[in-house]
């Protein structure tokens, strides 16, 4: 099932609007603790003794538990958008 039709429809939609204005801080937060945690994880990888890294890799993930905890749609196979909005099935 491709959901790509829903965004091209959604766009005005002043409900669509408030989700996405109260959701793009938190997408941002969650990708930029993603890419601080891959790169961490290279560079313990390239030196694995490293206190510091080793430290900053478990908050990193820490955070990343705790942000999917808070919101657990963030690190769905699929987008909630479509759930709450697209087609009902049946």
């Amino acid at each position: 099932m491709d959901p790509m039709w829903f965004y091209d429809e959604m766009g005005d939609q002043e409900e669509w609007q408030a989700f996405q204005k109260e959701l793009l801080p938190l997408e941002k937060e969650y990708l930029a603790i993603r890419v601080a945690l891959r790169d961490a994880e290279a560079a313990l990888r390239d030196d694995p003794g490293n206190d510091r890294l080793q430290g900053q890799v478990e908050k990193l993930r820490e955070r990343q538990a705790e942000t999917e905890r808070r919101s657990p749609w963030i690190s769905s196979d699929y987008p909630w958008e479509f759930f709450l909005w697209g087609v009902p099935h049946g």
